[in-house]
């Protein structure tokens, strides 16, 4: 289990307040209060010098009870305004922090409102802790990536022409939640065909189109375990491949395997980034790559380090972080090839291992 009085005291060797406070109502911040409790459900956080309090309500306080461990937990049915003031107020503190990434406006208009205290606004503090990972945290992602991979091969011996993208989709997701140990999906599943392979962000429910002889058919999903999340991406020809679009899949297989060969320990996320980009530029299609080339994982699905033109991380050991190039033409289809690594003191442990060699054929 997690030493969460451990993470708690981390948070404060970081900030300057009396306290931090976190706010999770209807997802707004679920992996901030796992993080540092162990808590599933909805509450504030207030991570004090001498303790840490959790607020909720009687819909959760068994659930507390149980998930929780060295935290006082309380029972407020306020605490999504004047209960969480009237906590601070009691403790006399008179400085807090709070994540101002992950607050809305009416919470603080709220909290503002109900306490004379000062809330200082802060990016995400806690973001830095969660970026590198315990060797716990490694054997969730572990398990995460091996739970979706195993799906992956179940659901490519089911594959046939006519199935449609929702279909597909649908049958991914239960192969994932039927196996022990999985808490749910990591995210909506990304199951594309044909031309909507060039749509990075694909919803296969909105209109669900059938596979054809020669589509191309790329899966962005990944499993949840412990709270932890597995993000993979394999594109397969349906049928025969189309020659064009199988030198287009060994174009990224290529800057994917070069990323990943080039992840070193002290290294940028610019840097990495620019190491498959650059393979695919010089292949012709560096106009059709425009998104980064990796992000962390763990508790979300993106979090810390970015790898992208534009990152500000360095690369440490116990990082998590995705390898995603893709090259993608509109309205013809488009190639993405994804792995989840580890960064290690030398280079980098890949906990991904579905084949990607070549453009495997389904269907």
């Amino acid at each position: 289990m997690p030493d969460h009085v451990t993470r708690c005291r981390s948070l404060l060797e970081t900030i300057e307040e009396d306290a931090f406070i976190a706010y999770n109502l209807e997802h707004s911040d679920c992996a901030t209060i796992r993080y540092l409790t162990g808590f599933t459900g909805e509450g504030v956080l207030i991570v004090g010098r001498g303790e840490t309090v959790l607020l909720t309500d009687s819909r959760y306080m068994e659930q507390a009870e149980r998930e929780t461990d060295g935290i006082q937990v309380e029972e407020s049915p306020t605490w999504t305004g004047k209960g969480s003031a009237a906590a601070l107020e009691c403790r006399s503190f008179e400085r807090i922090a709070f994540s101002s990434k992950r607050a809305s406006c009416h919470w603080l208009e709220t909290m503002r409102t109900s306490s004379s205290i000062e809330l200082v606004s802060l990016k995400d503090p806690v973001a830095p802790l969660r970026c590198v990972k315990s060797d716990d945290e490694v054997d969730l992602l572990k398990r995460a990536a091996e739970i979706a991979e195993d799906a992956l091969s179940k659901l490519q011996r089911e594959i046939r022409i006519g199935m449609d993208e929702a279909e597909i989709a649908l049958r991914l997701e239960w192969l994932i939640r039927n196996t022990r140990g999985a808490e749910h999906i990591a995210f909506e599943s990304n199951v594309s065909s044909g031309p909507n392979t060039a749509l990075n962000h694909y919803n296969p429910f909105f209109d669900p189109q059938p596979l054809r002889q020669g589509d191309l058919l790329l899966l962005d999903f990944g499993a949840c375990v412990g709270g932890y999340r597995s993000d993979i991406t394999r594109t397969f020809s349906v049928g025969e491949s189309d020659p064009e679009m199988r030198a287009i899949y060994d174009l990224v297989l290529r800057a994917n395997l070069a990323a990943i060969d080039g992840v070193r320990t002290g290294r940028t996320g610019v840097e990495v980034d620019a190491i498959a980009r650059e393979v695919i530029v010089s292949g012709g299609h560096g106009e059709h790559f425009g998104h980064g080339l990796g992000h962390g994982i763990g508790l979300e699905v993106h979090e810390g380090p970015s790898l992208s033109p534009r990152s500000e991380d360095t690369l440490t050991p116990g990082m998590v972080a995705t390898i995603e190039p893709g090259v993608y033409l509109p309205g013809r289809g488009g190639v993405r090839i994804e792995d989840d690594v580890v960064i290690t003191e030398d280079g980098c442990e890949v906990i991904t291992a579905f084949p990607k060699d070549r453009l495997i054929e389904v269907g």
